[in-house]
């Protein structure tokens, strides 16, 4: 794709990003609704601080600090940076660098190695070399990457609707019926109060599935929510500083540091994915800008978060979904959602609410944010030329990035130990491979088949 050609759009969203809802009420609503699929933050901090061998007032302390992390790492981006209605949050494949290297060579080497990515991340979206990137995601390789973000997605929905295989019976029961209500609710409530049901149908429905029904039937563990107190403050660097001791505070390891570059170059590969995902159900164009701008932004909130004690943040691709969904892209409403992730790190009883309410029921709603993303990538390839290159590109790149990883996962663990990390960490995430096999087919059949056109003489006809 030339630096002049439009990016397609799959969708026409009915608040664009610099629209904001004429009713403040409204806009809370839609703002709070992107907050409740955002599980992450309460997932992913447990495996780096099981590593680091954090107590459970440590682990809660972690889980405060990453909620407020994504909330001022979310204004940054949506003010300084790309300016795209993106949340941001704790990186799955950040995460799987972080943890190996807190348990095998110790949490000083961990936020060394996470201040070193941050600054490279950051110097790396200013110097603007990023959006030189944007020639090599065409819609062929941005649509395949598309939908690979959503089966990966799709994949995390299903295991929590799955969960360890007991109680199988009430899981689906409570996955189906939050599906069902979201999609009665945004069919049927079209009309009532002026869109708002149906825009808001998502938040709405885990309320009263995940709470209200729930809790109905002893599902939810109140205990947890008692548990926790109503303010918290966050704290800068809660576990040590650049200056305070190799013992507690943040050391330079050669090998932690390019450990967690590699999953910091994932990421961010990630992340230029979630860009153009994002600008497709926006309404919006994917320029360099955004791409540079991005990248920056979220080398800036990394550090940021690495400072306040909490895991680098990257851009979420379960908000994409959300706005598939509903058709709302209004930055402003994202940035009410950074407020309300404040809110819950500076109030944990607040956020444990949704820690408290059963997997199944946002496992329900994941599955159908994922397929909403999946059918974003579709209509995205649908505008694809029907060439023999691109049925190459999309077909290659889509298998190799659905099912790598499966097979990987199924290998002996002796065997994937033997294996450097960082090829680990390739091989085990669908959306690094999506974007490294999509952007080297296109190179390749892209370059090779143009060529050997060009070089055809005028006025012949291939064979056959």
């Amino acid at each position: 794709m030339s630096p002049q050609q439009p990016s397609p759009t799959v969708l026409r969203p009915v608040y664009g990003i610099d629209q904001r809802p004429a009713r403040a009420l409204e806009s809370i609503l839609y703002g709070w609704q992107h907050t409740l699929v955002d599980i992450s933050p309460f997932v992913l901090p447990l495996a780096v601080a099981h590593a680091i061998g954090l107590d459970a007032s440590g682990q809660a302390q972690l889980i405060n600090a990453c909620l407020f992390a994504m909330g001022l790492a979310t204004l940054i981006q949506t003010t300084i940076g790309n300016r795209l209605p993106i949340i941001q949050g704790p990186s799955a494949t950040l995460t799987s660098s972080l943890a190996p290297v807190a348990s095998q060579l110790g949490a000083p080497a961990m936020w060394g190695g996470v201040a070193i990515g941050a600054a490279v991340e950051t110097l790396l979206g200013a110097s603007r070399l990023v959006g030189a990137l944007r020639r090599f995601l065409p819609p062929a390789v941005s649509g395949v990457v598309i939908v690979s973000i959503g089966l990966a997605l799709g994949r995390v929905a299903v295991r929590l609707v799955l969960g360890n295989g007991e109680n199988l019976n009430t899981h689906l029961g409570l996955a189906g019926f939050v599906v069902a209500l979201i999609l009665v609710l945004q069919y049927a409530g079209r009309g009532l109060a002026g869109g708002l049901i149906a825009r808001g149908a998502i938040f709405f429905s885990i309320w009263v599935v995940g709470l209200g029904f729930s809790g109905v039937f002893g599902l939810v563990d109140w205990r947890l929510v008692a548990s926790k107190p109503w303010l918290s403050l966050p704290r800068l660097f809660p576990w040590g500083s650049p200056w305070s001791g190799a013992d507690t505070g943040w050391t330079l390891a050669a090998a932690a540091v390019a450990v967690i570059l590699a999953g910091y170059f994932g990421s961010m590969i990630e992340s230029l994915g979630d860009y153009a995902a994002t600008c497709a159900v926006a309404g919006e164009r994917l320029t360099a800008r955004h791409m540079n701008r991005g990248i920056f932004a979220e080398g800036v909130g990394c550090l940021v978060a690495a400072c306040f004690g909490a895991l680098p943040c990257t851009s979420y691709t379960q908000n994409i979904g959300i706005i598939a969904t509903t058709r709302v892209a209004s930055r402003f409403v994202v940035q009410l959602a950074a407020g309300v992730l404040l809110l819950y790190g500076l109030c944990p009883k607040f956020g444990a609410l949704l820690v408290a309410m059963p997997r199944a029921v946002l496992g329900g709603v994941f599955v159908l944010v994922c397929g909403m993303i999946v059918a974003s990538g579709i209509r995205l390839l649908a505008s694809v030329p029907a060439t023999a290159a691109n049925f190459t590109i999309i077909g290659t790149t889509l298998v190799v990035a659905v099912a790598v990883p499966v097979q990987v996962a199924a290998l002996d663990p002796e065997v994937l130990a033997r294996l450097p990390a960082a090829l680990c960490l390739l091989l085990r995430n669908s959306v690094v491979l999506a974007v490294g096999v999509g952007v080297g087919m296109n190179l390749v059949v892209g370059e090779l088949l143009g060529r050997l056109v060009a070089s055809r003489p005028q006025g012949s006809a291939p064979p056959g």
